[in-house]
């Protein structure tokens, strides 16, 4: 752990607020679309309202079902105190944390799990139970998010550690929230390059509902009285940090989950030419024609398709691009493709692994059709950042997936497209989202719609 005291200089929150409008901190926004439970981990009270009470906030107004798990009473957070011993802190600090919950989501609930406070890695298997009875079976919308493992603060690491073990369970997105990290860090510290940053713009509303939160916070925003050992805890220059118009997550990729293996294609097209039925059934013919009638041109130099199964898109794309460069992870399927556009000496099939493997050239369209969901979110990322590469000036991506979950499925659908929405430098210019599927069409900002590029609209 970090060595370091709530009266050190700190950082000032002016550096901060220069290396947020920098590329020092690459983040990306937090979308909170899917979310449907929040369940938010303090490792002490006030941890809650300082690095997620935005979030609470939010969530709150939105109607979504809030639960915030306190690990401890926070009893330790003035050890040299002549006026208030353990037993009164932790009493105190019981009250300021329901009554700062209630201020930023009225209907939330709040557990509070009692165990002690400067304890918290001796306890983690009783601290993991506490989270995981919140959780419940999981499922997707279910959202864990907890104080990050590396604040430097050992209750931090430990509510963090729990948090992990109690989201196991399939169908948990996790994050994590620094709070001491702001103060002892500095921006170029390597620590905040390990994960992936994600930050939430707050309202006005949700501003004003945390600083409505933390001023009930009172035995650590003001001194418990004017003897030594009693001075407030988050001082000035420290509360400056959770001033900000946003907050930071880092969000933490499931360690159950992986990329789908070759093996499982080469099992699934085992004995089955269309397992999925593009070529018979209705629901893929009309997504397909929905998917080439949201190319925001009408004709294309070069493509890249991901995952091209069989070559039904495939031979779609082919009328509409002069070459194409399609590729899959499993020979069977390619075969079949190969066969069905033996005329067409503008496609190209390959058989790739990605994002390991990864196709020459420079594309104009890069199509993402039903495959992003077989990767793990660390190797989706990674696709992204190969495909940003691929890009010519002014390229289309070109996204398209079913949204039911699948339990064999790294990820959803939902959550590829809005790691692809957090793409640096790019726009959504289509949506178009049913129950079944989703469909989007991401450009370089600032983009055209097709009106303004045929001169309708300014």
């Amino acid at each position: 752990m970090v060595s370091f005291a709530h009266t050190d200089d700190g950082t000032a929150e002016n550096v901060w607020a220069v290396a947020h409008r920098s590329p020092e901190l690459p983040a990306q926004p937090l979308r909170i679309g899917d979310m449907r439970r929040l369940i938010v981990v303090a490792a002490h009270p006030d941890d809650e309202t300082l690095g997620a009470g935005g979030l609470i906030a939010r969530a709150g107004r939105a109607g979504v079902p809030v639960t915030v798990v306190v690990l401890t009473n926070g009893e330790a957070s003035h050890p040299a105190s002549s006026t208030h011993d353990p037993e009164r802190l932790a009493a105190l600090r019981r009250i300021e944390v329901s009554a700062a919950v209630a201020a930023l989501a009225p209907e939330a609930l709040v557990r509070l799990v009692d165990l002690p406070d400067g304890a918290l890695t001796e306890r983690l298997a009783e601290a993991s139970r506490a989270i995981s009875a919140e959780i419940g079976p999981g499922g997707p919308g279910t959202w864990l998010v907890a104080p990050w493992s590396r604040d430097g603060h050992p209750d931090h690491a430990a509510a963090a550690a729990a948090a992990r073990q109690a989201s196991l369970i399939g169908g948990v997105s996790r994050f994590e929230y620094p709070i001491w990290a702001w103060h002892w860090s500095t921006p170029a510290d390597p620590i905040w390059s390990d994960g992936a940053l994600r930050t939430l713009d707050l309202t006005p509303e949700d501003w004003l509902r945390k600083a409505q939160a933390m001023a009930l916070h009172r035995s650590q925003v003001q001194p418990l009285s004017g003897l030594p050992g009693d001075e407030a805890i988050i001082q000035a220059s420290f509360g400056a940090h959770f001033e900000r118009g946003h907050e930071t997550f880092i969000e933490i990729e499931t360690e159950t989950t992986s990329s789908l293996a070759g093996d499982f294609f080469e099992e699934f097209y085992a004995g089955n030419r269309d397992p999925w039925g593009f070529e018979t059934r209705w629901y893929e013919e009309r997504k397909r024609s929905q998917t080439l009638a949201a190319l925001p041109r009408q004709r294309f130099g070069a493509a890249l398709e991901l995952g091209c199964s069989i070559g039904v898109l495939t031979a779609g794309l082919a009328d509409r691009c002069d070459t194409v460069v399609a590729v899959d992870i499993a020979e069977q399927p390619l075969l079949v493709a190969r066969a069905r556009l033996a005329d067409h000496p503008g496609v190209t099939f390959a058989r790739l692994t990605l994002p390991a493997e990864w196709p020459d050239g420079s594309f104009d369209l890069i199509v993402i059709s039903e495959v992003g969901y077989y990767f793990s979110a660390a190797e989706l990322r990674t696709v992204l950042a190969r495909c940003r590469d691929s890009l010519a000036a002014g390229g289309v991506i070109v996204a398209c997936h079913w949204r039911h979950p699948v339990s064999e499925y790294p990820l959803t659908g939902d959550q590829v497209h809005a790691e692809i929405g957090g793409l640096a430098g790019f726009e959504c210019t289509v949506e178009h989202r049913e129950r079944d599927f989703l469909l989007e069409v991401f450009e370089a900002a600032p983009a055209q719609s097709v009106a303004q590029r045929e001169g309708l609209v300014p």
